[in-house]
């Protein structure tokens, strides 16, 4: 599994566990007549802050300082970098508010930490700070599960981040902190300008990392950009090439699929992939085998639509007349469109649109609105 450790994220603050403090205390005084010797030898050769220096190594000291001096304090006293990195309790962006505590160092690459890639290119957007500060994501998300969920698998990677009280429960754009999410720019070799919605695309490095990255990605933009039916997984973007990205996905993990365009003007610009349901049923048998491996990787109440979807062929219900009556006595209260019935009555599309047709031909049922994305309809 790939590694990476502190000194790969930038502009990082830590603190240190005390007792390591001590060590480098003493390992001044074994190897230097005095610690002004030290720290004068130690500034010059980097060009560092005499006064900083000699009050960070001091126990009396309590806020975050730069992970840049520790290292250099530890390769003059010659102790191992991997040690320091062990000690670190926490860390933070260089003037940023919130912080990394009990940190996972070093830092594990899994599918989870590729899945966070593409939940920043779904629902994701780039804060860019004012010169000197580093870019962040923010996610979009309202639904609380969703939400709370990208903050556990940024935790499942880096350690407990400490935010404000509350705030990624209540917020619907929680953020990555910026020492992390410049992490995933260095490592995917990304710019700002890489996850425009219109821009954005699957790194080649996911293709070769194999089959779980790969449907790591897709579960996420399943999560943030997919409609999920009785008959398939519909992606929609307005973003051709990320649509062909994820095709090409679907085909390395043999997933029935098909890419459409759109000839509605509102909808001028957009492509489509459809997962199609003989490539549903392989997503789902793989998506549980990576759920158990990663409890994280949760499709949540999208993954239980699926589930559900395979339920509707069990049931006798595809066309049959009594389900015409049922409509019919829904669209007397409600105007619903074709999905919305599907949802409500456990049903395909298809059995769904079947009634409708009937129902408009009887003249029982008018079309109320043709200018959404799905028409809506109710009775005359």
């Amino acid at each position: 599994m790939e590694e990476l450790n502190i000194w790969d994220l930038d502009i990082v603050n830590i603190k240190l566990n005390p007792q390591f403090i001590n060590r480098i205390n003493k390992a001044i005084d074994n190897n230097y007549l005095s610690k002004v010797s030290f720290i004068r030898g130690l500034c010059q050769e980097n060009k560092l802050n005499f006064d900083f220096i000699k009050n960070i190594i001091k126990l009396s000291f309590k806020l975050f300082s730069p992970l840049g001096c520790w290292l250099a304090i530890c390769k003059k006293l010659n102790i191992p970098k991997e040690i320091l990195q062990s000690n670190i309790q926490s860390y933070k962006t260089s003037g940023g508010i919130n912080f990394i505590e009990l940190p996972i160092l070093p830092i594990k690459i899994t599918p989870v930490f590729d899945m966070l890639l593409a939940h920043n290119i779904g629902d994701g957007t780039v804060i860019n700070p004012k010169k000197g500060r580093l870019p962040y994501f923010g996610y979009r998300q309202f639904d609380k599960f969703y939400r709370i969920s990208y903050i556990r698998k940024i935790e499942e990677i880096f350690g407990k981040i400490k935010f404000k009280e509350n705030y990624f429960e209540n917020s619907t754009r929680p953020y990555c902190p910026p020492t992390l999410s410049s992490l995933f720019f260095k490592y995917y070799n990304l710019k700002i300008i890489d996850f425009n919605s219109e821009k954005a695309r699957v790194p080649e490095i996911i293709y070769k990392k194999g089959k779980e990255s790969m449907l790591a990605v897709l579960i996420a933009l399943v999560i943030d950009e997919g409609h999920i039916d009785s008959t398939q997984i519909t992606i929609n973007l307005k973003n051709p090439l990320l649509i062909e990205d994820l095709h090409k996905i679907c085909d390395n993990l043999s997933y029935s699929s098909k890419v459409t365009t759109s000839k509605k003007e509102y909808e001028k610009g957009y492509s489509r992939i459809h997962i199609l349901r003989k490539g549903m049923k392989k997503f789902w048998r793989d998506y549980i085998k990576i759920n158990k491996k990663y409890p994280i990787i949760d499709l949540g109440w999208k993954g239980e639509k699926i589930e559900n979807s395979f339920n509707i062929y069990k049931r006798a219900i595809y066309k049959t007349k009594g389900n015409k009556n049922i409509i019919f006595e829904i669209l007397k209260n409600e105007q619903l469109s074709v999905n919305q019935l599907s949802d409500r009555i456990n049903m395909t599309r298809q059995g769904v649109r079947f009634h409708i047709q009937n129902l408009l031909k009887e003249g029982k049922i008018r079309l109320i609105n043709s200018n959404e994305l799905n028409w809506i309809y109710g009775i005359k």
